[in-house]
């Protein structure tokens, strides 16, 4: 087609050009999305040849450069900057992949928009180069093992494991470093179509890969006619997680969805946006009313439930109709309500298994109630009585505290209450309360410590016998949620693999103990009697659930 032309890039030609900004990255454009180990599959398939998909470019007409500035990304644009030659439209995940582990970390805040100490770390282990390739969250120091991207930006030569290397082996990495920078992907580009034709090329071809959730094909759609909107949205965005609450795209669309068309189906204003060509300043409006309701609701319930992170929710679903109810209120709202509504949706598993049908069915009794308040008095009812049959009675008995922290909703609940009971860090002196300890620097903490415990033979000889389980099921029950408690980073990188039965007693107290549900007895902090700790601890925590939810 005259429209496309098709052609090869090497890495190095497209590191140099994004570097350079001559490739940038519109705002129709989802922000990264893979993990680690997708990241080391692609640096694997590269080395070894393998076919990994090819690019599309949008190269803009000459007309459209005074409105390219608006599609930019702001923090790859600087003034005077010279406008970007081309636009990624699919293969974005891949280049800014490449760039993660090519390019110096220091660029990366330039480049993309994910903060540096959030992206991974691709290692190598040159005793074994190249067949040793990790991919970790944070950085670290072990013998032999080197940042991948020191290969590739000139420090891995100053090193001094790269220089107990014999020369062969320096020669083999040099080949390998030459044969990624001259990798060649598969480029078509797009020339003379407008950014609504270039909005409908991306939905269309970014129905392979990691897949476009519904916000992200939708939003598509909107911003020709709403342009500079996902800028707001990157903004806002930023400024939640300053204050710890992760709220994503789909959060933002599904809210300004409800405010402007009265139901949660993203679909819906994309077509009334269309349809009905609303102007810039009434979506402008709306926006303004979804940022002040959901911060007064994150005022809310960081007041009243102690919620100062989202990161223990189950579900933020939750938050949408809540949002909506309070952008009808221009005083006061019914805090508690919200108060009750918020945390007995997440212990029914409201949002569980069919959110979308929930929401919508949700948002009917909201919007036809004859006043927001009743309907939302009408929510409360339905997640009450979804939790009296989750939890019979909601009683929560102590076998039901059980599994793994990830998603697990009653980690949320051990959070809330530790902060109500006025639960602090442990130590001998100057303890912060788990209120004053930043969000940021608060973690999970395993009382028995895991290294401990999986090494401790008797305290599995015990638990798998009495319990009748496999050695799996005792590394499970090691990290059940009844063996953790939020502690500061400091504190809890300091405890190490010591045991309980060690420094619970010169790290606290009596009312600290508690207040983190810690059972009284020394006996239970053997490492031997961990069995026991755990039921003891789960019925106290079951207990004290138990009490909260019932005076809600």
């Amino acid at each position: 087609m005259e429209y496309i032309t098709a052609t090869n890039k090497s890495i190095s030609q497209l590191m140099n050009e994004f570097k350079d900004g001559l490739i940038d990255v519109p705002e129709i454009q989802r922000d990264v999305v893979w993990k680690s180990d997708q990241i080391k599959d692609l640096i694997d398939s590269i080395s070894r040849g393998f076919p990994c998909g090819s690019l599309i470019l949008w190269e803009p007409r000459e007309k459209d450069k005074n409105f390219l500035r608006s599609i930019i990304r702001p923090e790859r644009l600087e003034k005077n900057a010279p406008l970007p030659k081309y636009f990624i439209l699919d293969g974005q995940q891949r280049l800014t992949a490449l760039s993660v582990v090519l390019l110096k970390r220091e660029l990366l805040k330039n480049l993309l928009n994910e903060l540096e100490e959030e992206m991974p770390y691709i290692y190598i282990n040159l005793k074994r180069f190249p067949k040793e390739i990790e991919a970790r969250s944070s950085a670290s120091h072990d013998i032999h093992w080197v940042l991948y991207n020191s290969l590739f930006d000139g420090t891995l030569e100053d090193t001094g494991e790269y220089k107990k290397l014999d020369d062969a082996m320096k020669c083999r990495i040099k080949k390998h470093v030459q044969n990624i920078f001259d990798y060649q992907f598969p480029v078509q580009i797009i020339h003379d179509r407008n950014y609504a034709d270039v909005s409908e090329i991306f939905t269309r071809v970014n129905s392979q890969g990691t897949p476009l959730t519904g916000a992200e094909i939708h939003l598509a759609k909107i911003v020709p006619h709403w342009p500079g909107i996902t800028r707001k949205f990157r903004e806002y965005r930023k400024e939640l997680r300053i204050n710890y609450y992760d709220l994503d795209l789909n959060f933002l669309m599904r809210t300004i969805t409800a405010i402007e068309c009265n139901v949660p189906q993203i679909k819906k204003l994309s077509e009334k946006i269309s349809k009905d060509h609303i102007s810039k300043n009434r979506l402008n409006a709306t926006w303004e009313k979804v940022k002040k309701s959901t911060n007064r609701l994150i005022k809310i319930l960081k007041k009243e439930l102690y919620l100062d992170k989202s990161k223990y929710f189950t579900s933020k679903n939750t938050l949408v109709p809540l949002v909506y109810y309070i952008s009808t209120k221009k005083r006061s709202v019914a805090i508690g309500n919200i108060k009750k509504f918020f945390p007995l949706s997440q212990l029914s598993e409201h949002y569980g298994g069919a959110a979308e049908s929930t929401l919508r069915k949700d948002f009917k009794t909201l919007t036809e109630a004859s006043k927001p308040r009743f309907g939302l008095i009408e929510l409360v009812n339905n997640v009450n009585y979804e939790s009296r049959q989750y939890y019979r009675g909601l009683k929560i008995k102590g076998e039901d505290i059980s599994g793994i922290p990830s998603k697990n909703v009653l980690v949320l609940f051990m959070y809330v209450l530790m902060k109500r009971n006025k639960a602090t860090d442990w130590g001998s002196r100057n303890r912060l309360s788990l209120e004053e300890i930043e969000p940021r620097n608060t973690q999970l903490h395993h009382i028995f410590p895991s290294n401990l415990m999986l090494n401790d033979k008797n305290a599995l000889k015990r638990y798998t016998e009495e319990k009748e389980c496999s050695q799996s099921e005792y590394r499970e029950a090691v990290n059940d949620i009844a063996n953790i408690t939020f502690l500061s980073k400091a504190k809890n990188i300091a405890i190490g693999d010591v045991a309980p039965s060690q420094y619970l007693i010169n790290e606290t107290t009596r009312e600290i103990r508690k207040a983190h549900f810690i059972p009284e007895k020394p006996e239970l902090w053997k490492t031997e009697n961990y069995i026991d700790f755990l039921e003891e601890r789960k019925r106290l925590i079951a207990e004290a659930i138990t009490r909260f939810i019932k005076n809600l």
